[in-house]
């Protein structure tokens, strides 16, 4: 009997973690896992069990605190006992690699939408672990977006290659369910849209330009200039019928009747552009047939000390949120 639950747990060892040393090419269980599982998720540490006795070696939260956030750039912000790293992340059939406490590989356990459980040997041995992580929201971690950054939002779910929908509508594609249409169809209007500056200019990787086109063939390109990195240029295409959906509703959110200009009403806020770190005046411009209508604001959004100087429509964050969304996601392969 001994014998036998020996041979059982060493073939559930081999199923469920990756061989050390030079076997680690091991495909995990859950091979279909993709990056898609992980990207824009943040995570604390519980605990660590010992797989065989399923017993609780090492706790976390208060006596270990420790959190992870998959960026959607393949990097990942590690915050461990009050001390930040960043390392490169990638999924290759069910492994996540990681550096992480000492290790690199793990076999993603069964994918649950809260909780992430990855398995793992400890060195050189054969004994397995499992380090288990709750999923959190990003305001419960101790990483704080820079405040000279843009917003980044990502979309998990995308189209296909022949423009089939592969998940749910876009949020503002609503309005489609009750469309009506009669009669042959009208030509492609003429549609662009440009989201250009924001922010502001300082910090240790300052950024000199951020700049984002949407053209009528749905070739979207962003441009971004920092000092480190210096200019990146980044192109993809964005469905028609998506493209459609977004300016229709912008025009039907009222777009067009807004104000060119959203500034400064009193003297606190004039001083505030002179001073540093500069801000960075942020410009909106959307074309649809004949209409172009341009929305320029000189500061925008909130500072580090979470002061917003000039009030505009909160249309204008909806759209700059939403065209950086389509810029950061994933491209389907």
């Amino acid at each position: 009997m001994v014998l036998r639950q020996l041979f059982l747990t060493g073939l559930i060892g081999l199923f469920l973690f990756p061989a050390p040393g030079g076997a680690q090419s091991t495909i995990c269980p859950y091979s279909k896992v993709t990056s898609a599982h992980l990207v824009e998720t943040w995570w604390q540490y519980r605990h660590t069990v010992h797989t065989a006795s399923n017993t609780i070696i090492h706790q976390g939260l208060e006596d270990y605190p420790s959190y992870l956030h998959f960026r959607f750039d393949q990097t990942v912000e590690d915050w461990t006992n009050e001390v930040y790293s960043e390392h490169v992340w990638k999924i290759r059939q069910g492994q996540l690699i990681l550096p992480y406490r000492g290790d690199t590989t793990f076999c993603i356990q069964q994918p649950q939408a809260d909780r992430l459980t990855l398995g793992f040997y400890a060195g050189e041995s054969r004994v397995p672990y499992t380090y288990v992580f709750q999923k959190v929201e990003s305001e419960a971690t101790p990483f704080v977006r820079p405040w000279y950054e843009l917003p980044t939002i990502l979309v998990k779910r995308d189209r296909s290659a022949s423009g089939k929908r592969t998940g749910k509508s876009p949020w503002w594609a609503f309005w489609r369910k009750w469309q009506k249409r009669s009669g042959p169809p009208a030509p492609p209007l003429r549609i662009q849209i440009e989201v250009s500056g924001g922010g502001y200019y300082g910090g240790i990787n300052p950024v000199y330009r951020q700049y984002v086109k949407i053209n009528s063939e749905g070739r979207l390109i962003r441009e971004v200039q920092t000092a480190r990195e210096g200019l990146m240029v980044t192109r993809k295409n964005i469905d028609r019928s998506e493209l459609e959906d977004l300016t229709v509703w912008i025009r039907e959110q009222g777009f067009f009747d807004l104000e060119r200009e959203y500034d400064c009403t009193d003297p606190m806020c004039h001083r505030r552009k002179g001073e540093k770190p500069k801000p960075l005046p942020l410009q909106v411009r959307v074309t649809m047939g004949q209409r172009t209508k341009v929305v320029s604001i000189p500061i925008w959004g909130e500072d580090s000390q979470h002061v917003q100087y000039i009030h505009y429509p909160p249309l204008i964050d909806l759209i700059v949120k939403t065209v950086y969304q389509m810029a950061d996601r994933l491209e389907r392969k």
